[in-house]
């Protein structure tokens, strides 16, 4: 057996024989035999949370498994172990020990890279006891550029640990849009959660904004009629130049929500505010504007589908090569998730595919089948429910079966040129869904890497699912 291989092998050991009741001290001698900081870290964590000893004793072996997380030289790897040292240390049954240790990861977060730290703060924060859930939030809010998203996280896993009041109370204190934000997506939480709460976040949102931007932000994230009118009811005392394209916002968000009345009556406040204004060209603009999302109203009903009414095409039972989706978006199910998997079904169906998706949060088939449905305005199941009858998706936590889809092989505009000779047999080219790619960790411990243009132009993500799809068909 090579080194390299010896050290996760002694580690899963260790975790084993803690199943089984080993002593400490027992466990304690063999992390003598880990030569990797990675590994030996994280075997000191899984002793120090899960074995019967005295907080200053696991005090100690969790400090000597942070000096060792520090030794591990790449940061996207120290980032990966602090995720895996946050599950191990759940086990932790001292309180207080346990509060301290999760707020040391946190401090190892903000030494990292800001986009690494972004990445554990997303994936991660579901990990944090309800205790901690006041300092994540402090730190997630501080991470420059990507506030929002690593906020999220700690949101959504707020809501499914703690009372919802205090974080209320929390997200008020913030300053500028962030504060705006975090509210706007705690209201549209809580309506999905069916969370009761005091004080409605989306009247703290809208009492401290009056940018357009962010008002049409609290209107794509209003969940119900009743939010629509109250935003109504606060751009009532704004500009012509805020409440005449939000009103023409709201008529849009009530339209695809399928509320008919309130669409209508928006469009008509809409109207009379335009009606109000002076001539000018920024007037018929808006007029412009309105008469477009109307018609809409008139023409086509929110139920209506765009695409034309026709059989669905028989598909075969098996996939030649197969189409990867790693899932970078972050967040629970949302639009754009169930968009790219929406185009991902046509192509894989069009151009005899498999479908992996990877890292995707959970859901029932069902569910994905009927929700893409309602998103995408289908007549029918689409090519989805076909794929998945046929055994030809399926859902990946961290990485493909290669047994199932094929010889892993990543795409990317900077390809490593000693990893892009292509293995034979059945392929699956794994894409990484938005602006970013793939994980650089992922990329690096990945054989094979293609590049599907030849000149390194990269490609948004439509683009990119279309070309490589493409190219997988004509593969032999």
């Amino acid at each position: 057996m090579s080194r390299k291989n010896h050290n996760p092998s002694i580690a899963r050991r260790i975790v084993r024989e803690i199943k089984e009741g080993q002593s400490p001290e027992t466990l304690i001698s063999i992390t003598k035999d880990i030569t990797d900081p990675y590994y030996l870290s994280l075997s000191q964590v899984s002793i120090a949370s899960n074995c019967s000893l005295k907080p200053p004793k696991a005090e100690k072996l969790f400090k000597s498994a942070f000096s060792n997380y520090g030794k591990v030289n790449q940061s996207w790897r120290r980032i990966e172990l602090l995720g895996e040292i946050s599950k191990r240390m759940k086990n932790i049954t001292d309180s207080e020990l346990k509060y301290s240790q999760y707020n040391k990861i946190l401090s190892l977060s903000h030494e990292e890279k800001t986009e690494d730290t972004k990445n554990f703060f997303v994936k991660h924060s579901k990990t944090f006891p309800s205790i901690n859930l006041e300092n994540l939030l402090n730190f997630s809010v501080k991470i420059k550029g990507y506030e929002f998203e690593s906020s999220k996280a700690v949101i959504r896993s707020w809501i499914s640990k703690r009372q919802v009041e205090p974080l209320v109370t929390l997200l008020s204190e913030l300053k500028g849009d962030i504060r705006v934000k975090l509210l706007g997506y705690l209201h549209f939480q809580i309506s999905k959660s069916k969370t009761d709460v005091g004080t409605s976040p989306l009247e703290i949102a809208l009492k401290s904004t009056s940018s357009e931007e962010m008002f049409r932000y609290l209107v794509r994230v209003s969940s119900k009629p009743s939010d629509l009118k109250l935003i109504e009811s606060f751009i009532s005392s704004k500009s012509l130049e805020i409440s005449v394209p939000i009103s023409i916002a709201l008529i849009a968000r009530a339209d695809r929500k399928g509320w008919n009345q309130e669409a209508n009556h928006f469009a008509l406040n809409a109207e009379k505010l335009i009606s109000s204004m002076k001539d000018s060209e920024r007037k018929e603009k808006f007029k412009s504007k309105l008469k477009i999302t109307t018609d809409r109203l008139t023409i086509e009903s929110p139920t209506a589908s765009p695409f034309p009414k026709k059989p669905m095409v028989p598909i075969s039972d098996s996939g030649k090569h197969t189409l990867g989706l790693y899932n970078t978006y972050g967040g629970n199910w949302n639009h754009p998730h169930y968009k790219a998997v929406f185009k991902a079904a046509n192509l894989c169906s069009a151009f005899n595919l498999n479908l992996a998706l990877i890292d995707f949060p959970n859901i029932e088939v069902e569910r994905l089948i009927n929700e893409i449905k309602k998103e995408m305005r289908l007549p029918n199941e689409g090519y989805l429910s076909q794929l998945f009858s046929k055994d030809r998706i399926r859902f990946f936590e961290k990485d493909i079966d290669e047994s199932w889809a094929g010889s892993k092989v990543v795409t990317t505009a900077n390809p490593e040129p000693k990893k892009q000779n292509l293995p034979d047999g059945k392929l699956c080219m794994v894409m990484g869904l938005g602006p970013k790619g793939l994980p650089k960790s992922y990329l690096g411990q990945s054989s094979y890497q293609f590049e599907i243009t030849g000149s390194e132009v990269a490609f948004e993500t439509g683009t990119a699912m279309g070309a490589i799809a493409g190219h997988l068909h004509l593969m032999q």
